[in-house]
């Protein structure tokens, strides 16, 4: 993504999280290869959907075209997610300010909901080093800047750690253990503070963005989607 374009990264990143199964689908690329079909299969959507929304993601940047292949008659074009994609990354930070409730809502919603199931499902802890903590603190201006360089650095290293091991997988056809990586820091709510029930943080209602009943940003539409 283009940094000297901030308006055309602010349009990709908004429809990019306009529609749920978008979100989906950057999770399943993130760890895979994977073609409209698989998709499918795998998220129980309609295939239709399944495919309006990677070709949303395609033009939008977040995915890639890596590999086509025959299957029952046909040619299935696979997608893997492009560096930098993730929900979460900094570059989603650079939707304007009015948009950010709604990129932090999904970035949490769907961390919160892998979360949960892997506490249901008992893989949470099925490894002897999982790691879960989290610390308050109290810092100046220049702490605050130290803090976000560090979550940087840490999540570069991370990316490069992901680029790496796709690398070795599709030359060892080893099969990959999906792991969730989470890192926040952020200012926490004022001493007493007490929520609006009134207020639907992160929604359409919070950042008066509209969408209709699919979830697709106004003046955004898809036949069957």
């Amino acid at each position: 993504m283009n940094p000297n374009r901030p308006n055309r990264i602010d349009q990709r990143l908004v429809r990019a999280l306009g529609h749920p199964l978008r979100v989906k689908i950057l999770e399943v690329v993130q760890l895979r290869n994977a073609s409209p079909s698989e998709l499918t299969d795998l998220l129980s959507a309609p295939l239709g959907n399944v495919a309006y929304h990677v070709r949303v993601l395609e033009k939008c940047g977040c995915i890639e075209q890596v590999a086509t292949a025959r299957r029952r008659g046909a040619v299935e074009h696979y997608f893997r997610a492009r560096p930098r994609s993730y929900i979460g990354h900094q570059d989603w930070r650079k939707v304007p300010k009015s948009l950010r409730d709604a990129v932090t809502g999904s970035a949490l919603g769907s961390f919160f909901d892998r979360a949960a199931d892997a506490l249901e499902a008992g893989t949470m802890d099925s490894h002897d080093d999982t790691t879960l903590n989290w610390m308050p603190m109290a810092v100046d201006e220049a702490g605050w800047a130290e803090v976000a360089a560090v979550f940087q650095a840490a999540a570069n290293r991370l990316e490069a750690i992901h680029a790496l091991c796709r690398r070795r997988m599709e030359q060892s056809g080893d099969v990959a253990t999906p792991l969730i990586v989470g890192m926040a820091a952020f200012e926490p709510a004022p001493d007493g503070w007490v929520p609006d029930p009134a207020m639907e943080v992160g929604g359409a209602a919070a950042n008066g963005a509209s969408a209709n009943g699919d979830g697709l940003a106004e003046g955004e539409a898809a036949a069957g989607a």
